[in-house]
């Protein structure tokens, strides 16, 4: 055998560079481009049937062909993947207990590919030159792409449409079409691979420099267009850390005092511009951005409470589930029953997420969950620091200062949003991190183990294929369950209810926005009159998610339909003690005391409306109940005028 030959046995796969362009290629390039505008999100479950199915073809492929030399045992030995493999197992077991047990197969499908990718990633970079470059290359043109369908979509969307909104003179989109599906989501995914196009700008040349440094620049004017707080703090927050060590790494950087002087003016300048900003926030100046920017430390401010409210009913869910949580996926099937603390409205709980990765992993899986992602990211840290500590070039140091850039970027945005459940956010984490476990040893295959590579193979199969069937059968769902919505509001009801059996799966039972499938079908016959056969769907769909305020009222309103008025009853005050404001659930609750002659109770709920009074039908029936009660005629209008005399005339009441 040939040294050659013999390096690429021992380095876990052949050193192709063919191998690694289309592996990072199709990660970087291809999918974040998969979207399918049939599926109510058009972008999660595609792109998670898509991955796992290239992922598949792929390791089939090393199985295939590269037997012998596709899997580096030495993998198994770092904390990275030690710790990972655990919360996955954790994961595993957390749906055992779980309310709605097939709602957990997205996060595990989510979390098995995650783990997939930093081991194929690592394999990758291992044996590849100058890998670092190559993937900061990919970046720039995705960079590039990004931007240019953003910026298309800013200049030509015409104001006043449903997706445009924020008036400061300026559009702002806040869904991007044919990449992401919400403007946060866009914009921490150009946050992510800023660290690949600044390493490019810095140490690219010639015209390859020069674009990265074009991207770098665009992906900033980018950010500030969009207006995403959290990405805004991720960024700076990750340049502070990143600027301090590499103050303090300065020699083994090998910077010059100017270059250190100079990145300390330049750094603490943006930091006290910053500060100014988010201080003054808008209080004497009219730009939006400036108050978007003061937004970040007032708890009042645009949904500032409601996430703040969010958080602290998520956390006091966790304190009832200390150990084992309410399982993967099942968040915002228990999550009602905290809104009652925290006084939503009804138009304000459809949360599927709390817009926080850590509390949302407590709530889920507990403390052993929680602990246990913990320890994968602090591993990675540790890895980080084992660089720095190390007597590596300064290549490698400055390589892994990148990359530490975007996993900070990574971290901080978890404490605002969502970036778990995204599948391009998760690429990205795991290229950072597979890159950290490269930097941090000479040799992947350093440390060997004895392993039979059956074992790696044949679970790694069968979990992608199995997330393969997954991501198709959740598409399935989300597709026939858009198109029967449309067909309902088009009056076609028999083709809806197709749609809806269509969309039936034992693998999936909630939508994209969390309603059950068979809710969907208890509208339909309900708004064909048939309750009985609402009442059958609806009763189905409770099954999956008991704490559906919209199911609920509408379980209620075809009891009620029926005249079976003490389940009506029951469903409705179900709903009350979940949204005490749903205003639906109270007026249809105030039509049933008032058909049983209890005209005290259906005016009590009447009067517990937010904004009652402002409501034609609602003041029409407070006042018929009024009458009916015995009160005076128009007492509250007469009360108000004689207020407003009263103020209009302080002399009249003083008696002078």
């Amino acid at each position: 055998m040939t040294a050659k030959n013999k390096k690429a046995k021992t380095s876990g796969i052949p050193p192709s560079p063919v191998l690694f362009n289309v592996f990072f290629f199709f990660l970087m390039l291809v999918l974040p481009l998969v979207f399918f505008p049939t599926a109510q999100d058009a972008s999660l479950v595609p792109r998670m049937m898509v991955l796992s199915f290239f992922v598949l073809c792929y390791t089939a492929y090393l199985y295939a062909f590269h037997r012998e030399t596709a899997f580096t045992p030495g993998l198994l030995k770092n904390p990275v993947l030690i710790f990972g493999g655990l919360y996955l197992l954790m994961l595993i077991l957390s749906v055992a207990g779980a309310l709605n047990k097939v709602e957990g197969l997205s996060d595990i499908t989510k979390t098995g590919l995650t783990l997939i990718v930093i081991v194929y990633a690592a394999q990758l970079f291992a044996v590849t030159p100058g890998w670092f470059a190559r993937i900061a290359n990919m970046a720039v043109i995705a960079a590039f792409i990004a931007i240019l369908i953003g910026f298309y979509q800013f200049f030509t969307m015409v104001p006043g449409n449903d997706e445009v909104h924020l008036a400061n003179g300026r559009d702002i989109i806040t869904v991007v079409k044919g990449l992401m599906g919400n403007k946060n989501e866009y914009a921490s995914y150009l946050m992510l691979l800023l660290p690949f196009t600044m390493y490019a700008a810095v140490s690219g040349k010639g015209n390859r420099r020069a674009a990265a440094f074009t991207a770098t620049v665009m992906i900033f004017i980018m950010l500030v267009i969009v207006a995403a707080r959290a990405t805004w703090v991720g960024v700076v927050l990750s340049g502070i850390v990143i600027s301090v060590i590499t103050v303090i790494y300065s020699k083994k950087l090998e910077l010059s005092g100017r270059h250190v002087k100079t990145m300390v003016i330049v750094a603490s300048s943006v930091v006290i511009i910053l500060a100014a900003g988010v201080l003054e926030g808008g209080k004497f100046t009219h730009s939006k951005y400036i108050e978007k920017l003061g937004s970040i430390i007032r708890p009042e401010a645009d949904n500032n409470h409601f996430r703040l409210g969010m958080w602290k009913i998520t956390a006091e869910m966790a304190m009832d589930h200390p150990v084992t949580g309410v399982g993967a996926g099942n968040w915002q099937i228990a999550i009602p029953e905290y809104y009652s603390r925290i006084g939503l409205k009804d138009k304000e709980v459809n949360w599927i997420s709390p817009h926080n990765d850590y509390l949302w992993i407590l709530a889920e899986k507990g403390v052993p969950g929680v602990g246990l992602y913990l320890c994968m990211i602090m591993a990675a840290i540790w890895l980080f620091i084992r660089i720095l500590r190390s007597n590596f070039e300064k290549e490698r140091v400055k390589q892994a200062l990148f990359i530490m850039a975007g996993l900070i970027g990574y971290l901080v945005v978890a404490c605002f949003d969502f970036p778990y459940q995204r599948i391009d956010h998760q690429v990205i984490f795991a290229i950072l991190v597979a890159g950290l476990i490269t930097l941090s040893s000479t040799s992947v295959a350093a440390k060997q183990v004895n392993v039979n590579r059956q074992l790696f193979f044949v679970p790694v199969l069968l979990f992608l294929l199995f997330g393969t069937v997954y991501g198709y059968q959740a598409l399935k769902v989300e597709t026939h369950i858009k198109k029967s919505i449309a067909l309902r509001n088009a009056g076609k009801m028999a083709e809806a209810l197709d749609e809806v059996d269509a969309a039936r799966t034992p693998w999936r039972s909630l939508d994209a926005p969390g309603s059950p499938v068979d809710y969907y079908a208890g509208l339909i016959h309900a708004m064909m009159n048939d309750n009985s056969a609402a009442i059958h769907s609806y009763a189905s769909a409770h099954a999956f998610h008991p704490n559906h305020v919209a199911l609920l009222n509408n379980l209620g309103k075809s009891y009620y339909n029926i005249g079976y008025y003490g389940l009506a009853e029951h469903y409705y005050l179900k709903a009350l003690q979940i949204v005490p404001g749903f205003k639906e659930a109270r007026v249809n609750l105030s039509t049933l005391y008032y058909t049983k002659g209890k005209y005290r109770d259906s005016y009590d709920m009447l009067k517990g409306i937010r904004g009652g009074g402002r409501i034609p039908e609602v003041k029409q029936n407070r006042r018929a109940l009024e009458k009916l009660l015995g009160y005076p005629t128009d007492s509250v209008k007469v009360r108000k005028h004689k207020d407003k005399n009263h103020k209009k005339d302080p002399k009249k009441k003083r008696g002078a």
